[in-house]
Parts: structure tokens; C-alpha cells; sequence
């Protein structure tokens, strides 16, 4: 397995690239609802993402993004919707919506920047 090992430069460089290509792919949008207003009074805040978004892909890029502490995130998978054209039977996209947990005290600015 010699041809394999990497020496500790390249490796350490291989992990930041992957940790900013992490960052830069996940795109979150606040979600806003009933439910992400009251959980917003708790300290946790909702986005919607591409379902494949892992958690520490998304905390990396709370955490990038904001400066804040995230101490945890959870995934929630929304079931798709029936859509019918007439006859014709479809489905809606699977969607993603993960809550993020920050530390006590620290708060995101959602407000639209217009």
C-alpha cells in the first residue's frame, strides 16, 4: 500500500481544498414559516437544501458564512406531493430542510438586504 500514502503536506493541502469546496457548494435558503418563527425565539434557525446535503457540509457553511457557533443541526426529509394534470399522476421534488442549533446568545440576521 506504499503507492497509496501521501506525505503530511499534501494530505493537510487536500483537506482545505475539500473543505472549501464544501463551503462553496451548499446553498441554504431561510425557510419561512410558522413553525421557523417559533423556533427562531428558541435559538434554532430552518434552512431549505439540495437533499444529499450532509450536517457538517451545512455547519461548515452556517459557521463560514455567519459568525456564529453551531452546536447542532438536524435534517428533516418533507414527503413529496401529488400533483395531477387530468389524467396524468406526478410528484413533487423531494425537499430538505435542516435545523440548526446555534449556542446560547449568538443570532442570525435573515432580514432581505433590498
Amino acid at each position: 500500500m506504499a503507492l497509496f500514502k501521501r506525505s503530511g503536506t499534501e494530505s493537510a493541502s487536500a483537506t482545505a481544498m475539500a473543505n472549501s469546496a464544501s463551503v462553496a457548494h451548499v446553498h441554504l435558503v431561510p425557510v419561512v414559516s410558522e413553525k421557523a418563527a417559533r423556533l427562531k425565539n428558541l435559538g434554532q434557525y430552518t434552512f431549505a437544501v439540495k437533499p444529499g446535503i450532509s450536517k457538517i457540509e451545512v455547519k461548515k457553511t452556517i459557521e463560514a458564512t455567519y459568525p456564529v457557533r453551531v452546536i447542532g443541526v438536524n435534517s428533516v426529509r418533507l414527503p413529496r406531493k401529488t400533483l395531477r394534470r387530468g389524467r396524468t399522476v406526478g410528484h413533487t421534488r423531494i425537499r430538505c430542510h435542516m435545523i440548526v442549533r446555534l449556542a446560547p446568545g449568538q443570532t442570525i440576521d435573515q432580514t432581505p438586504k433590498a
